[in-house]
């Protein structure tokens, strides 16, 4: 949708200023009043979805290959398809469910968003082919090494969704930057327990020692961030006591996690793939519980 220009320039007022004044305050209220109805946070939280999404494809992707749980992780895949289809829809189309209610009309952002569709399209074929028996035709497995590119293309539409999105009173930037990185966490998740099932199954596209200890801490310390602040970063504290402790039961969920995953380096064992994955739906449940309480508190002062 049109997004509200700032006022380009004062008016020298004259032998009208008391009306030129309440003239431009009137007009300006308006704009205010018109950039509640903008979906900011809202468009933040689905490009945060489709980051997540991306991700969760991929590790679907790697316990699929390795033969683990095959009909459960195929149908993540398959799901993963229509979440990803109907999240584009939404930024493009709007989608009352998703408290977007108006198409996007920004021409710089629906280019982005049609770049973004023309990868996806690649890469959702190459996921559903998989499903179907069909190997890659370029002789390379398009879904385990373009899964990261994916997710930085997801990333990237984020990006330009906050840098239009994020114009006061309708959305803080302190608040946009906050929504990032609490819904980068689940993302951040998918793609440990990625890299883990790769580290262990031996799939060595899918996982890298590098990348998982890379992740792993960008999670530890966006958790600190996320339960005290990080003013400095633009990271906002939580917006009620509520959120605090669903962020602290988080943390202690994490800490028992890590334990795990200390032991990933130089295993073989599935079983703890598997158990990595799942307390992880559990942590991203949680967050998904909490997000709405963040787009909630975006606009608070509206």
């Amino acid at each position: 949708m049109s997004k509200k220009s700032p006022i380009a320039a004062t008016k020298h007022l004259t032998g009208v200023v008391i009306a030129s004044v309440c003239l431009s305050t009137s007009a300006f209220a308006q704009s205010e009043a018109d950039a509640v109805y903008m979906a900011g946070a809202e468009r933040v939280h689905v490009g945060g979805l489709m980051r997540e999404t991306a991700q969760r494809m991929a590790v679907a992707s790697c316990f699929f290959d390795a033969g683990i749980e095959v009909d459960a992780y195929s149908a993540q895949i398959t799901q993963g398809v229509s979440d990803y289809d109907s999240y584009l829809t939404a930024l493009t189309e709007g989608d009352a469910a998703l408290g977007i209610d108006t198409a996007e009309e920004g021409r710089g952002l629906n280019s982005t968003i049609y770049s973004v569709s023309s990868q996806w399209d690649r890469f959702k074929e190459a996921a559903l082919g998989r499903l179907n028996g069909e190997g890659p035709t370029d002789g390379t497995d398009y879904v385990s090494r373009h899964n990261l590119n994916m997710m930085h293309t997801s990333k990237y539409l984020l990006r330009e969704i906050i840098a239009d999105y994020a114009i006061p009173p309708a959305l803080l930037q302190s608040d946009a930057f906050t929504l990032d990185i609490v819904t980068r966490q689940p993302a951040l998740s998918n793609q440990i327990s990625k890299e883990a099932c790769g580290l262990i199954t031996g799939n060595t596209v899918m996982g890298s020692t590098t990348r998982f200890d890379k992740s792993v801490g960008r999670f530890d310390a966006s958790m600190g961030a996320l339960i005290n602040g990080f003013d400095s970063l633009g990271v906002s504290a939580p917006p009620t006591p509520e959120v605090r402790a669903s962020l602290e039961a988080i943390a202690a969920d994490w800490a028992t996690l890590k334990a795990d995953l200390e032991q990933v380096a130089g295993s073989t064992d599935v079983t703890l793939a598997l158990s990595i994955d799942q307390q992880f739906e559990v942590i991203n449940g949680k967050f998904d519980e909490i997000i709405p309480a963040y787009i909630e508190s975006s606009k608070s002062g509206l």
